[in-house]
């Protein structure tokens, strides 16, 4: 899924690097929707003369898009039950994970969830609770701080489990929200957005002057029939990219990339240099077509070259 900012541009990159080895026919590239942005005044903002400033709908408007733009017909002729989704920058995620979608299609479930143990309270994740009588999910930055403090008589955290923005989605249930139109909750993001001003000049703004609109996936959640929840290992499968440094950055999942790594090759009996601190003594990475599960990597031993401190090993 692209959006109008980036749709031509994503198109561009496919067809020069030959779809990445894929068949074209088999690449669908579609479009999100978009809203319109507003002042902290409430008026409409525009971005150019005769031009209404707007951003992507978020994605939630994946469901809708999905719909609209034929994407989901194209699955039904070519069998296509499920949809693996996710929507964090996350090297770790397993795509095609059997357990998964077999509890999804045992449960006959129309949106299912993956989630973790939260590390803490504030954790940037999405919460998991049932309101209502339905599943749902309350974000984090929507959670009051005493009910993400609220603790269990045995001192664990109440909403302990936190969502990962890894779903299966039946494609029949997008065809059943779209069939009569539906709508999901509209969520406020504050931010900087450049605009024309009265006097027909552009404005860059150096601070937050507006609100762009947007939708999340897991709104629909409480619309699905049945749903599963399965919980997963944060270190398998949960590696977010989500600033330059620090918590959830860049460094953080390079690292969790080597360690898991790391974690395969040992269990196939491959031997791993050691830093003092227990941490791997050089950087590894595991291509998809090397491996897709640990188990995978047993079958390659003879591919694997001796692992020295200090050397950089690239398994594909």
């Amino acid at each position: 899924m692209t959006s109008p900012l980036n749709h031509n541009d994503t198109a561009e990159i496919f067809q020069k690097n030959d779809y990445f080895g894929l068949d074209s026919d088999n690449v669908f590239l579609f479009q999100q929707g978009t809203l319109p942005n507003f002042g902290f005044d409430g008026r409409i903002l525009l971005a150019e003369k005769g031009r209404i400033a707007t951003s992507p709908d978020g994605h939630g408007g994946s469901l809708k898009a999905l719909y609209e733009s034929g994407a989901v017909h194209d699955m039904r002729k070519r069998g296509i039950e499920y949809i693996s989704y996710w929507q964090v920058d996350n090297p770790l995620i397993n795509i095609f994970d059997p357990l998964f979608i077999g509890l999804h299609a045992l449960d006959g479930a129309e949106m299912s969830s993956k989630t973790i143990t939260k590390t803490g309270p504030f954790e940037k994740v999405g919460n998991f609770c049932v309101a209502d009588g339905k599943l749902t999910v309350i974000e984090y930055s929507d959670l009051p701080d005493a009910l993400a403090e609220k603790q269990n008589p045995d001192g664990s955290l109440v909403f302990a489990l936190g969502s990962i923005a890894i779903h299966i989605i039946s494609t029949a249930f997008v065809e059943k929200l779209n069939a009569k139109g539906f709508s999901l909750p509209i969520h406020r993001a504050v931010k900087k957005i450049p605009y024309i001003d009265s006097e027909g000049n552009r404005v860059e703004p150096d601070e937050p002057n507006g609100v762009k609109f947007e939708t999340f996936v897991f709104d629909a959640l409480p619309l699905a029939a049945n749903s599963i929840i399965l919980e997963t290992i944060r270190k398998e499968e949960f590696a977010p990219t989500k600033n330059a440094t620090g918590i959830d950055s860049v460094e953080t999942t390079k690292q969790m990339m080597i360690n898991r790594a790391a974690d395969w090759l040992e269990s196939a009996g491959v031997a791993i240099p050691k830093k003092t601190d227990g941490s791997p003594d050089c950087i590894l990475e595991i291509a998809p077509n090397f491996a897709i599960y640990k188990e995978d990597v047993a079958e390659k031993l003879d591919q694997i070259p001796k692992i020295n401190p200090g050397d950089q090993v690239y398994l594909a």
